[in-house]
C-alpha cells in the first residue's frame, strides 16, 4: 500500500514538473494560432536555459510556436507589453523550421523592443509568401532586470504567432531565409543575398550611423564604427531583414 501511495505521489510531483516546464525547450513549444494574452508566469519562473544555439543571450527561456494551416500565404509574429514602472528590455528571437524539420532550423531575427513607462513597447514581425506547413518558433528570454515585477511584465504582455491568406501578396519568394550574415572584425559579410540592396547600421539606442545602397549587397565595412552593439537592417521594396551584431 505504502509502495502504491509512493508511486502515485512521485507520478503526480513528475507530472506537475512537466506541466511547469511548458517551453522549456524548443521541442515543448507552446501552441500560439492567433495571440495569447494571458503568459503564464509559471512557464518563465520555471524556465531553465534551454542552450539552444545560435542564442541572443545567455538566459532562462521559453518558446513558443506556429505551424503554418494549408493554403495561407502570410505569417505574423508578435509581442505587446502595456507600460511599467521602469524601463525594461524583453528579448527574443524568431526561428523558421522549414515544413516543421526542427533539424534545418534558421534564425530569422534576434532582437528586442523596450517597454517604456507607461507607453509600453511592442514589436511585429511579418513575413509574406511563406511556404506551407512551415513552422515558426518565438524564443522569449526571461527578464531578469533589477526591480522588474516579472509578473507584472508577463501579465500585460500579449504574444500574436498567426498565418492567414493575403490575396494582395505576389509570388515572389522572401529572401530573409536564404540571406546570411557572417560577422567579421572589419566587415560584415551578406551571404546569399539576391534581393537586398539598402543597408543601414544603427546604435542599439536607435541612432543612425551608416547607409549604402548598390545593386546587391554582398558586403558591409563595420571598420569605422566604434566597440558596441548595432543593428544592420537589409531593406528592398518589399522586405526588411534586421540582424544584430557586436563590432569587437
Amino acid at each position: 500500500m505504502k509502495n502504491k501511495l509512493l508511486f502515485t505521489l512521485v507520478l503526480l510531483v513528475s507530472l506537475n514538473f512537466i506541466y511547469a516546464q511548458s517551453g522549456d525547450t524548443i521541442n515543448d513549444a507552446i501552441e500560439v494560432d492567433g495571440t495569447l494574452t494571458n503568459v503564464n508566469v509559471l512557464d518563465y519562473n520555471s524556465a531553465s536555459n534551454s542552450g539552444l544555439v545560435p542564442a541572443c543571450i545567455s538566459a532562462e527561456d521559453v518558446f513558443y510556436k506556429h505551424t503554418v494551416n494549408v493554403g495561407n500565404n502570410k505569417m505574423t509574429i508578435g509581442m505587446a507589453s502595456a507600460g511599467l514602472a521602469l524601463v525594461t528590455d524583453v528579448e527574443y528571437q524568431i526561428f523558421l523550421a522549414p515544413e516543421g524539420d526542427i533539424g534545418q532550423l534558421q534564425e530569422l531575427d534576434c532582437d528586442a523592443y523596450t517597454v517604456f513607462v507607461l507607453v509600453g513597447g511592442s514589436f511585429q514581425f511579418v513575413i509574406d509568401d511563406i511556404g506551407t506547413a512551415n513552422t515558426y518558433y518565438l524564443r522569449v528570454y526571461k527578464n531578469s532586470d533589477s526591480g522588474i515585477n516579472l509578473s507584472s511584465l508577463l501579465g500585460s504582455t500579449s504574444i500574436t504567432m498567426d498565418s492567414e491568406f493575403d490575396p494582395t501578396l505576389s509570388t515572389a519568394n522572401f529572401e530573409t531565409t536564404k540571406t546570411k550574415i557572417i560577422n567579421k572584425d572589419q566587415e560584415l559579410e551578406i551571404v546569399g543575398n539576391t534581393t537586398f540592396e539598402n543597408s543601414t547600421i544603427y546604435t542599439i539606442d536607435g541612432r543612425q550611423v551608416q547607409t549604402k545602397s548598390n545593386t546587391v549587397i554582398d558586403k558591409v565595412d563595420i571598420s569605422n564604427l566604434s566597440r558596441g552593439l548595432y543593428v544592420l537592417v537589409l531593406e528592398n521594396d518589399t522586405s526588411i531583414h534586421k540582424h544584430k551584431f557586436i563590432k569587437k
